[in-house]
């Protein structure tokens, strides 16, 4: 089967397509053949090396972390009635989805509902339990809370807006000038263009900062927060933890997979109180392009790569 791989770390130009064997499902595991995977920061930064704290890679890796398609087969110990269905998945750390095919164990997959597109679901989540844990596990926000998420425009800012606005909460989100349209219409209450305007001098007294940044972003949030909120990280830029000099509190958000959030975001697809912003579908072939398109930090939502056809036939 195809597979997209590096086995040195650099630039988009180390990613090939290469032909392996096709995996088998342990005891637990479901097959998945894949229709659509979808780019995620992790994914270029993993592969340039700026993860690896300057350690060689041991052994070629298979790029991506989600994905979504139909089930081909069952391991023992998994639900056989599962074969045919199609699916959602978030691999777990260190295992890759751009390829024909892959294995999950059953609490890394979602059943996708009927009416959502493979495209739109391969595109949720990573980046949609990169803004569950942080907003609904850690932070619950609910009505009337002023949420702060920056980089409203990217794929995990434009899901984590939908997701605090449908819990209620007041949501500000910080974007580029061009992109404060598109993030007003995701349903933010409040939108402050970076680029014109510091986020510091714009907003104060938040509840929820949702930090997807890190470094000097994070930094500089800790004046927006009123004394006994909560910022909420991911793992992006380094950053110095001052909550107990501005009377607040700081907690980094471990992103892993999980079904019941899974199930919980193809609801939201379902329901029409999520839709998923992409900037682009393309062939499989493009596969260096989409980690280009990423690594310029400007898309707006995902991109997604499109693997099979309709009929489930290989795409070229």
């Amino acid at each position: 089967m195809r597979a997209i791989e590096f086995d040195s770390y650099g630039g988009p130009e180390v990613l090939k397509l290469q032909d392996i064997s096709p995996p088998s499902p342990a005891d637990g595991e479901i097959l998945i053949d894949v229709h659509a995977v979808s780019v995620n920061p992790i994914d270029w930064k993993i592969r340039s090396g700026r993860m690896a704290g300057g350690s060689p890679l041991a052994s070629a890796m298979i790029t991506g972390r989600d994905g979504a398609g139909v089930v081909a087969g069952a391991g023992t110990g998994a639900d056989s009635s599962l074969v045919g269905r199609r699916v959602a998945f978030l691999a777990p750390r260190g295992k890759g989805t751009w390829a024909d095919q892959v294995v999950m164990p059953q609490d890394n997959f979602a059943v996708v509902p009927d009416g959502v597109s493979l495209s739109d679901a391969a595109a949720v989540p990573l980046a949609g339990t990169s803004a569950w844990v942080p907003l609904v596990d850690i932070a619950q926000v609910g009505h009337g809370a002023r949420v702060l998420i920056h980089a409203g425009a990217g794929g995990v800012g434009s899901l984590g807006i939908q997701i605090a606005k449908a819990r209620g909460a007041h949501v500000i989100a910080t974007c580029s000038g061009r992109n404060v349209d598109f993030v007003k219409s995701l349903g933010a209450d409040e939108v402050i263009a970076y680029d014109r305007t510091p986020f510091d001098q714009a907003v104060r007294d938040v509840d929820v900062v949702f930090d997807t940044m890190g470094g000097e972003v994070h930094d500089r949030s800790y004046q927006v927060l009123k004394r006994g909120g909560l910022m909420v990280c991911l793992m992006a830029e380094p950053f110095k933890d001052r909550s107990a000099e501005f009377g607040v509190k700081v907690e980094q958000a471990p992103v892993l997979p999980r079904r019941d959030i899974l199930d919980a975001l193809m609801k939201m697809l379902a329901d029409g109180s999520m839709r998923v912003p992409i900037e682009a579908v393309l062939p499989i072939s493009e596969f260096r392009k989409a980690h280009e398109l990423s690594q310029t930090g400007r898309t707006r939502g995902k991109v997604v790569l499109q693997l099979r056809k309709p009929d489930g036939s290989l795409a070229a």
